[in-house]
């Protein structure tokens, strides 16, 4: 973990998704990882008093750069999206783990909806040069999606809205069956309905017969679960959900956790530090 002063070099506005802040953060580049995180300060007093965490959507090791999608949400989160270049962000990072990719896997299929497009998006540069990869992103509208041109062109680019204005009309569930078929390994990230719909249809595959297509990449698949957070430390205990094995911090135990471990019914995580 490193506590370092980013250097904003750019930042650009996504549509409905946020506002991408490109950073020049050498130290925590070179430990950063898929899915894991970057505890900001958001501001330059103490109010608001908490940080804020941003998922790597991002990382560039050899130039020592980073980016965040940075959605300007209440004091803090407008604060950090305001940014412009030669400011400089109070970062403390890399935090949390990190999705592993098996050596295995030929077909890696990545599921996004909303900021969660973030660790996918890492994921999908990281491994487009190493085996095939769909990503597949689901948004309100065409202006909740990523841009297809920032994504490797070797990426099969799948998309859903929900009111049809790109894409499948619907959400990512309703494009997955096929997906599933082809797949070897699934990673996901995104609101927290997303991740449960995910989990029934493991619940559902698994219920099925052996037989049944995509059924071993549901049980085997890997989820980032979006939370605010108090002190990202696993001192203050503010991003608890419930896992098989109790109650877990989505700072310490994940970001990432087994799709299969995370009991959805437990309720969605609290919203500590939001603003």
């Amino acid at each position: 973990m490193i506590l370092e002063q980013g250097k904003v070099l750019a930042t650009s506005e996504i549509a409905q998704l946020g506002t991408v802040i490109q950073l020049a953060a050498p130290g925590i580049a070179s430990r950063a990882h898929a899915g894991q995180f970057v505890h900001v300060r958001a501001g330059d007093r103490f109010d608001p008093l908490l940080r804020r965490p941003y998922s790597f959507n991002r990382i560039d090791r050899r130039a020592g750069e980073l980016e965040l999608i940075v959605k300007p949400l209440g004091a803090g989160g407008d604060w950090i999206a305001s940014r412009r270049p030669g400011d400089t962000l109070d970062l403390l990072g890399p935090l949390g783990t990190a999705f592993v990719i098996r050596r295995a896997t030929t077909n890696l299929l990545l599921v996004a909806g909303g900021t969660g497009i973030a660790p996918m998006r890492v994921l999908a540069e990281q491994e487009a040069g190493r085996r095939n990869v769909t990503l597949l992103m689901g948004g309100r509208s065409i202006h909740h999606l990523w841009p297809s041109h920032l994504l490797p062109p070797a990426v099969e680019y799948v998309t859903t809205t929900e009111d049809g204005s790109f894409g499948t009309r619907g959400r990512v569930t309703d494009a997955l069956a096929p997906l599933l078929g082809w797949a070897d390994q699934l990673c996901a990230c995104g609101p927290w309905p997303m991740l449960a719909a995910l989990g029934r249809l493991r619940d559902e595959a698994l219920r099925a017969s052996a037989l049944t297509p995509g059924r071993q990449v549901l049980e085997d698949a890997t989820i980032a679960v979006e939370q605010h957070m108090g002190c990202a430390m696993g001192v203050c205990r503010a991003c608890v959900i419930v896992t098989d094995d109790g109650n877990a911090r989505v700072c310490r135990e994940g970001p990432v956790f087994d799709l299969g471990e995370v009991r959805f019914a437990g309720g969605e995580p609290a919203t500590v530090g939001a603003r």
